[in-house]
């Protein structure tokens, strides 16, 4: 009777799926925000480089607010597909049963949320502090205010849907056990060019049908 109602093996299956998902938390560490933010400031200032030099005759604040506007457009798919590359053989080596997916999706999906404000905020800051003519501080307020809600929100959901699409054409791609190294980079490979097709497919997609019917309904 007593090893019936002995509750221990129900509490470490239903802890397990909580332990995976808080390793992946663990790999968020700050080599990879430091990534990311890098990524975001160079990407941004070229993004002004370019926009500056055959578009002279618009103002300091309308390249900024394009900068920014533009770049928040593009994150989602950056940081998905560099969370791919970086996460790729660890989710390449998981478990292949699909109802074993469900924690790996569920972090990739939040871990490319959460580097999505970390690219955002590190392009802010490089407009504001590339372009500012003295109030930095104001320069960086009136920035964040042209993250309107409904795009910040939008940007948000798509970067948690890439990532947790990413993450399961790696788990897809999954080794079977005992493979060679050099199966483990072909899949790799494939799996980023696969990743990178679907994903900007994906982004096309959402930015011919999803895109207008919003921005149609304000």
């Amino acid at each position: 009777m007593g090893a019936i109602l002995t509750p221990a093996p129900v509490a470490a299956v239903s802890d397990e799926p909580i332990q995976r998902l808080m390793r992946r938390f663990d790999r968020l560490d700050a080599g990879l925000v430091a990534i990311v933010m890098g990524m975001g400031a160079v990407v941004c200032l070229g993004f002004i480089e370019l926009l500056r030099s055959p578009l002279q005759q618009l103002s300091r604040v309308t390249i900024e607010v394009l900068a920014v506007r533009a770049l928040l457009f593009m994150a989602p798919l950056l940081v998905s597909l560099l969370l791919l590359m970086r996460d790729g053989p660890l989710l390449l080596a998981g478990d292949p049963a699909p109802r074993s997916w469900g924690p790996e999706l569920l972090a990739s999906g939040l871990l490319s949320m959460v580097l999505l404000l970390y690219f955002m905020a590190a392009v802010i800051v490089t407009a504001g502090l590339t372009l500012n003519q003295g109030d930095a501080v104001g320069e960086l307020g009136f920035l964040i205010g042209q993250l309107e809600p409904a795009r910040f929100a939008a940007a948000l959901v798509k970067a948690g849907g890439y990532g947790a699409i990413a993450a399961a054409l790696c788990l897809r791609q999954n080794r079977p056990a005992g493979a060679a190294p050099q199966a483990m980079a072909s899949r790799m490979a494939r799996t980023i060019l696969m990743g990178i097709a679907v994903l900007f497919c994906l982004d096309l997609l959402w930015t011919i049908a999803i895109d207008p019917l919003r921005m149609g309904s304000h």
